[in-house]
């Protein structure tokens, strides 16, 4: 809980909980709309509210206090001064759209039944921390605390619009900003998958963002998910400079929604007192993303002529990174460099508990489901390759099937061989033992990781890259794997007997495969299809 509590103090608006605007029974119902039997008008920017002084300030402390000081002065025999506030200065400009709906809590019937938007709940509750609206500020103290877990991201994007740098918003307001950042570190990739919340995580400052990604412990799948995001982060915020309205074909299918908060990006940049150029955001965030632990195919698009997503500072930096996490020549291979690369670890793995980290022989992949919807028949994920012995492998996954007869909407699940450059034509790895589990989230106290685990033997050769199973889950059993946060942990591992066979000096010629248990037998990815090598050396999905 966040335990937020009104500063405003006792007296004043603890009688608006809950009645009427129009006072006792029987007595007509006044409105903030019509303007009727008003004597308290408020100025908001151009507009201009007829309001009522009784049911102001029995709700709020602040238009109390402004109206007592109006009639001390008229009574002391001063000049008359125009009756009435402006709250234009007086609240934030972000909070100004709120106002109409924070009247409509004042002049409720039923303040405990009012409802408010959640794109708009911080900003009353702000509203009512500085015009001392108890009530109001109760309210929605409590309908942030009831919807913390699912909105905030935008209750921190609301937080950033008002927000001016070096100001105290007050220990309750920072209490959710920090509260929210936190939450979002812990939910990332969760929050990316719902379109609402993505929006609003693209409209925060860069500053809050490079605050967020600079996290070891930001939950993502894999550093691609990052990349992604601040692809489609910059892309808006460039289309904003632009005054463009092109769609981001970089930034992974935002849509629409995300492409109509560039302008709002830029905005919130500036308030941050970020009166940066378009570089200056780019290297502010791209220097989050761990360039050393990207896939191949999002470092090549980085680095494509045609894109232009990074300065030449900025590609020295990645290429550096990846060097350095590569090169085995030691610290002295970057020696003439200034300042020298420091080794980026990767973010942390999204394991059950108690599973053991992957040993040498061992590929873990993870990915995130959140609908059934989000994958078609044939899409392919790979984890990252990783060389044991002289082969190097990944896990190749189909999350709704591959078309080959299989039911559809199975979870077809494979080991794949990655073609290195300086293997001989004839390269192959016989008689390889390997196995592949799908990890089972604890779903009780007491309860410990279970595995679904499937075994083979089989050759590997430039002909025949990957082994599997293409209904390693039924449709619909990948429910029963998936953890709190929507993720599916696989693990692909060769058996140790196997190890000398993983060079290729000591490699045998041969194939063999057996059925496995249950008579399940394992098959390749592009079974029931003919087989042609790419140019590139590197294997096609299905068709």
């Amino acid at each position: 809980p966040l335990g937020l509590h009104f500063s405003g103090g006792a007296a004043g608006a603890s009688s608006t909980s809950s009645g009427s605007a129009g006072g006792g029974v029987g007595m007509m119902m006044l409105s903030w709309r019509d303007g009727r039997f008003s004597d308290w008008p408020v100025q908001v920017e151009d507009k201009t509210y007829r309001l009522h002084a009784f049911i102001l300030a029995r709700a709020s402390m602040f238009f109390e206090k402004h109206m007592d000081m109006a009639t001390r002065k008229e009574a002391e025999g001063g000049p008359l001064s125009k009756r009435g506030s402006d709250l234009t200065d007086v609240l934030p400009h972000s909070c100004h759209s709120a106002f109409e709906d924070a009247l409509d809590f004042i002049y409720s019937a039923n303040q405990a039944g009012f409802e408010a938007q959640a794109s708009k709940a911080l900003l009353l509750l702000k509203i009512a921390d500085i015009l001392q609206i108890e009530g109001l500020f109760c309210a929605m103290g409590r309908r942030i605390e009831a919807s913390f877990a699912e909105m905030a991201p935008l209750l921190l994007e609301q937080y950033c619009r008002f927000h001016i740098p070096g100001t105290d918003d007050g220990a309750a307001l920072r209490q959710i900003r920090d509260g929210a950042v936190d939450l979002i570190v812990r939910k990332f990739q969760p929050f990316l998958a719902n379109p609402e919340m993505r929006t609003a995580l693209l409209r925060l400052p860069a500053q809050v963002l490079a605050e967020v990604l600079e996290e070891e412990n930001l939950l993502v799948d894999s550093e691609d998910a990052v990349y992604d995001f601040v692809a489609g982060r910059l892309q808006v915020a460039r289309e904003s400079d632009e005054g463009a309205s092109a769609s981001c074909s970089m930034a992974g299918g935002l849509g629409s929604d995300a492409a109509s908060a560039g302008s709002q990006a830029l905005a919130a940049d500036k308030a941050e007192g970020m009166e940066c150029t378009e570089d200056d955001r780019a290297d502010l965030l791209w220097h989050r993303v761990r360039w050393a632990h990207l896939s191949a195919g999002k470092f090549a698009q980085a680095l494509a002529p045609g894109y232009r997503l990074l300065s030449p500072e900025l590609a020295l930096h990645a290429l550096t990174e990846r060097v350095a996490r590569l090169d085995l020549g030691g610290v002295e291979a970057f020696a003439p460099l200034r300042p020298q690369p420091a080794p980026t670890p990767a973010r942390r793995p999204i394991l059950p508990p108690g599973v053991p980290a992957p040993t040498s022989t061992e590929i873990d992949f993870c990915f995130h489901f959140s609908r059934a919807e989000q994958y078609t028949c044939g899409d392919a994920l790979r984890s990252q390759p990783k060389r044991i012995g002289d082969v190097v492998l990944r896990v190749l996954v189909f999350p709704a099937g591959t078309d080959t007869g299989v039911a559809r909407g199975s979870l077809s699940v494979f080991l794949e061989a990655v073609p290195q450059a300086h293997w001989p034509r004839d390269w192959e790895f016989a008689n390889i033992r390997y196995a592949i589990s799908c990890i089972r989230w604890p779903t009780g106290s007491g309860e410990t990781w279970a595995a679904k685990r499937k075994s083979d033997l089989w050759t590997f050769k430039a002909n025949r890259l990957d082994r599997g199973w293409h209904d390693f889950l039924a449709p619909g059993e990948i429910h029963r794997y998936l953890g709190p946060d929507g993720f599916v942990c696989l693990r692909g591992q060769l058996e140790p007997e196997c190890l000398a066979r993983t060079f290729l000096l000591s490699s045998q010629a041969g194939s063999g495969s057996y059925p496995g248990p249950n008579g399940e037998a394992a098959a390749s990815s592009a079974s029931r299809r003919s087989w042609a090598p790419r140019t590139s050396g590197l294997p096609a999905g299905p068709e």
